[in-house]
């Protein structure tokens, strides 16, 4: 065992549970036309291999529409040489709808491709829904790689007050690239960072930037972990990529290093010009916060929450609120920059009174686009690594 690294063979066998079949009740819609289920994919054949392994994930479909997509995990010989697969066919009745890519069509599944299949309604063409199709060899061992721990020690890294490990180190086999994440403190100098890693398999990779992999060295590597965003192709052009290898095969890790509560705010609690009762849609703006993070934020978080602490609860009457930039127009609100909250007071059935309601944002890391927001996307994992963000906001509904 090396200075910084260890290696061990360890083997870990990922499950995936799929979901259960449909209900009969969901063969028709409410007004009695095919429902999307009857086109459900039960099973998923190419033209040039034989799948030795399926996994199927059915879409969640509610009311007609579908809420979220399917999942298909096909694994295939490790042999196989060949990733450029055709759905050979499909088990669904053909004059009531279609697939596309179509049956037939070549596609790639080289490792790290997600292909989006979509089946729609010939009924009614505005129903659909999807299927995420991947594709894994097996004997590939790579299961058996991993990267099992990340630290900057405080004995490497003088401007640390302690050691600080990674709070999550997650893996993503349908994308082909899986993160570490680490959370250091607030105004840590980013630009000389000696991470201390270890790891399960032969060799350890890094890279940089588009540069190429190559040797981790057994000498303390330092590491500028600063974001330097490309807004063009929405990466980060600084990102550190490590490789764990063994045997011809790899497993990547992103390395993500920010702080635990990018948005500081600098007043906890602010109020707002007194609301004359039956208005409603009013706007009230508080120059409020600064990106103290090393990601960029993009504009108009979303509230997820407004906790009432009104007297005898009242009520909340709080609409909507904001994470904005200070100018209120940029797409991205960058570390450093200040920022403002946006407020929609509605006291259009509100009764006169005091008003304290406590605003709750919960900001997250996209992954894949290296960015800080809130929405949850299907193909760019959205990791909730940060601190939620409470905001009081005080109100008062005066008479007409």
């Amino acid at each position: 065992m090396k200075n910084l690294f260890k290696t061990s063979t360890f083997l870990l066998i990922i499950f995936f549970l799929g979901c259960n079949s449909d209900d009969d009740n969901q063969n028709f819609d409410s007004n009695n036309h095919l429902g999307l289920t009857m086109g459900n994919l039960s099973d998923f054949k190419f033209n040039e291999v034989t799948y030795t392994d399926i996994q199927i994930q059915q879409p969640e479909i509610v009311n007609g529409v579908e809420k979220t997509r399917g999942q298909i995990i096909i694994t295939i010989p490790g042999s196989a040489d060949e990733l450029n697969l055709s759905l050979a066919s499909v088990n669904f009745d053909e004059s009531k709808f279609t697939i596309s890519p179509k049956v037939g069509s070549v596609q790639s599944f080289e490792e790290g491709s997600v292909i989006v299949y979509t089946i729609t309604s010939l009924e009614n063409p505005e129903k659909s829904m999807c299927y995420l199709v991947s594709v894994v060899k097996t004997g590939s061992s790579i299961e058996e790689l991993k990267i099992t721990g990340f630290i900057f020690e405080q004995s490497k890294n003088s401007g640390l007050p302690m050691d600080i490990e990674a709070v999550k180190i997650v893996e993503y086999p349908v994308l082909g690239v899986n993160a570490i994440f680490v959370l250091v403190p607030v105004d840590t100098d980013l630009t000389n960072l000696v991470p201390t890693i270890y790891f399960e398999g032969e060799t350890l990779t890094y890279k940089q930037g588009d540069s190429g992999f190559v040797p981790y060295p057994i000498t303390a590597l330092k590491v500028d972990f600063t974001s330097n965003y490309d807004f063009i192709s929405w990466k980060d052009k600084n990102q550190f990529f490590l490789s764990v290898n063994s045997s011809g095969k790899q497993k990547k890790y992103r390395v993500i290093v920010d702080i635990e509560n990018p948005v500081d705010l600098q007043q906890n609690s602010v109020s707002t010009m007194d609301v004359t009762e039956g208005t409603s849609n009013i706007s009230f703006i508080f120059e409020n916060w600064i990106h103290k993070g090393n990601h960029p934020i993009l504009t108009n978080i979303k509230a997820i929450d407004f906790i009432d602490n009104t007297t005898n609860s009242i009520g909340n009457i709080l609409s909507k609120a904001y994470l904005e930039p200070a100018n209120g127009i940029s797409s991205f609100i960058m570390p450093g920059q200040e920022g403002r909250v946006r407020v929609i007071v509605d006291a259009n059935e509100a009764v006169i009174g005091d008003y304290d309601v406590d605003i709750v944002f919960s900001p997250k890391y996209d992954v894949n686009r290296a960015f800080i927001w809130d929405e949850v996307d299907d193909l760019n994992p959205v990791e909730d690594i940060f601190t939620k963000v409470e905001l009081n906001v005080k109100t008062k509904v005066i008479s007409r």
